[in-house]
């Protein structure tokens, strides 16, 4: 996944936590062939947790990566 410049500037990250606080999500997910997620909600619970606790900290950018991820994955389906 190539990643955008803005991806982690902070308009971005406010719209990504909006998005996953709002969003209709499903119980489980596959990502990818080798990530499936069974507890959504939980998932981005944690990832939630990072990005609120740690941002703008480049450390827990993983956890922004994850949630574009899965918002692109769900709004495919």
């Amino acid at each position: 996944m190539k990643k955008k410049e803005n991806e982690y500037d902070e308009q971005t990250v406010r719209a990504l936590i909006e998005w996953a606080t709002h969003a209709d999500l499903p119980q489980e997910v596959r990502l990818s062939e080798a990530e499936y997620i069974w507890d959504v909600k939980r998932y981005v619970e944690a990832n939630l947790y990072d990005i609120r606790d740690h941002y703008p900290d480049p450390f827990y950018n993983s956890s922004i990566t994850r949630l574009i991820r899965l918002k692109e994955v769900v709004e495919s389906m």
